[in-house]
C-alpha cells in the first residue's frame, strides 16, 4: 500500500495512510474483496435480468439491495464446515462462500453441468454440497425447521459421535457424516417469512434448547407487494422477537458493509462459543421488483424508490473506498471492468 514517500500503485488513492489501518478489524485489502464480490453479484443480477427479457432464463429473483448483508455473512462464517439454509437473496452470501459466476448462470440456464442440481432447481435456489450450502426449498420458511434440524443434528452427533459411523448391511453403510462440535447453522429468510409459522417455531426450539443457529432476517421493507408495517405487527420483528432468551440480538444497518461485518462477528462468536442462538435484522433496501413476474412501480411511490437509492450498499461502499483512500476512481473503474469481463466469459459459457 502506498505511503507518502513510496511510489503510487496503480488505482490505489493518493491518501497518507497505511495499510495497517483497519476497519472493525478489516483490512483494505478485504475491503476491497468486498466490492468485488458485491458488484459481482449485482451485476450477475443485471445479466440475469438482460437473459431473461432475452427469453434465455426463465426466472429471476435478484439479491439487488442485499449484498453488504450477504458478504458479511459469508466472510464471517466457514464453508464446508458451518451449514447453511439461504433463501433467494442470498447470491453475495454464495459468492463470499466460493460459489462462482458460472456456477449461478448454469443453474440459471437450466443447464445439466449446473453444480447445483444438474439444472433441476430453481434459479436463485442456491444448493452447493462442497460448501454445506443446502438446496432451498420454494415454499418460503420451510428452511427454517431445516436448519434447525441441521443443528439438532449437529449437537446429536457431538454427544454421541458413534452415530456418525458407518456400518455394513443396511442404510447406515450409506452414511457420510460431518460434523465439527462448534458448527453454526445460518438460515435467512426475508422479513415477509416471519409471519409464517415456521419462524416461530423454530424460534422457539432454537431458543429453548440454546442451539447454535443464527437467523438472519434481510428486512427490505416489503413482503412482495405488502409492506413491512401490513405485514408485521408493529412493522419491526425485532420488537416482537426480542422476549426470546438465550439468544444474541442484533439490528443493523444491512446497506453498511462495515456494520454488517462486525454485527456478525459478535454474534458468530457467541454462537460458536455454544451460548445460544443468534438473531440479525438487517434493514437493507429493494432497488428491484420483488422478482421479473412483478411490477414495483404499480405499488411503490417514486419518492420512496428514489429515497431507498440514496442507501444503495453498491455506491455506498465505493464511496466509502474513495473517501478512505482505499481506492481513487480509477482503482474503482478498474475492478469494475475485470468483474464485467469475466461476467461476460460466463455468460458466453453458460449459453
Amino acid at each position: 500500500m502506498a505511503t507518502k514517500t513510496d511510489p503510487k500503485p496503480d488505482g490505489v488513492a493518493d491518501k497518507q495512510t497505511t495499510s495497517a489501518k483497519t476497519y472493525e478489524g478489516l483490512s483494505r485489502e478485504q475491503l476491497i474483496e468486498a466490492y468485488r464480490i458485491m458488484y459481482t453479484s449485482r451485476k450477475l443480477d443485471d445479466r440475469e435480468i438482460l437473459l431473461k427479457r432475452q427469453q434465455k432464463i426463465f426466472f429471476q429473483i435478484s439479491g439487488a439491495g442485499h449484498e453488504a448483508v450477504g458478504w458479511a455473512a459469508g466472510i464471517t462464517l466457514k464453508p464446508a464446515y458451518d451449514w447453511f439454509y439461504p433463501y433467494y437473496r442470498d447470491r453475495a452470501l454464495c459468492l463470499a462462500l466460493g460459489a462462482t459466476p458460472l456456477d449461478m448462470l448454469l443453474m440459471a440456464v437450466g443447464a445439466a453441468d449446473d453444480p447445483q442440481s444438474g439444472g433441476r432447481q430453481m434459479p436463485s435456489h442456491w444448493g452447493f454440497s462442497k460448501l454445506n450450502v443446502v438446496t432451498q426449498s420454494s415454499p418460503t420458511g420451510s428452511q427454517v425447521l431445516q436448519a434447525v434440524g441441521c443443528a439438532e443434528g449437529g449437537r446429536y452427533f457431538a454427544a454421541h459421535p458413534e452415530a456418525a459411523h458407518k456400518s455394513a448391511g443396511d442404510y447406515r453403510q450409506f452414511k457420510d457424516v460431518q460434523f465439527q462440535g462448534d458448527e453454526i447453522t445460518y438460515v435467512s429468510l426475508g422479513d415477509g417469512t416471519t409471519s409464517e409459522g415456521e419462524f416461530w417455531e423454530g424460534m422457539n426450539t432454537a431458543s429453548n434448547r440454546k442451539l447454535p443457529v443464527l437467523f438472519v432476517v434481510q428486512d427490505n421493507g416489503y413482503a412482495i407487494s405488502v409492506p413491512v408495517e401490513v405485514q408485521t405487527s408493529g412493522g419491526n420483528i425485532s420488537r416482537l422477537v426480542a422476549g426470546f432468551p438465550n439468544f444474541h440480538f442484533e439490528e443493523i444497518d444491512g446497506t453498511d458493509p462495515v456494520a454488517s461485518y462486525a454485527a456478525f462477528a459478535r454474534t458468530v462468536a457467541y454462537c460458536r462459543a455454544g451460548e445460544g442462538p443468534g438473531f440479525i435484522h438487517a434493514h437493507v433496501i429493494r432497488p428491484y421488483s420483488h422478482s421479473l413476474s412483478d411490477d414495483e412501480r404499480l405499488y411503490r411511490p417514486d419518492a420512496e424508490r428514489q429515497l431507498d437509492a440514496t442507501r444503495d450498499p453498491i455506491t455506498r461502499m465505493q464511496m466509502f473506498l474513495i473517501r478512505e483512500g482505499i481506492l481513487d476512481e480509477k482503482g474503482i473503474n478498474k475492478l469494475e471492468k475485470q468483474v464485467e469481463d469475466e461476467l461476460q466469459v460466463a455468460v458466453d459459457q453458460a449459453l
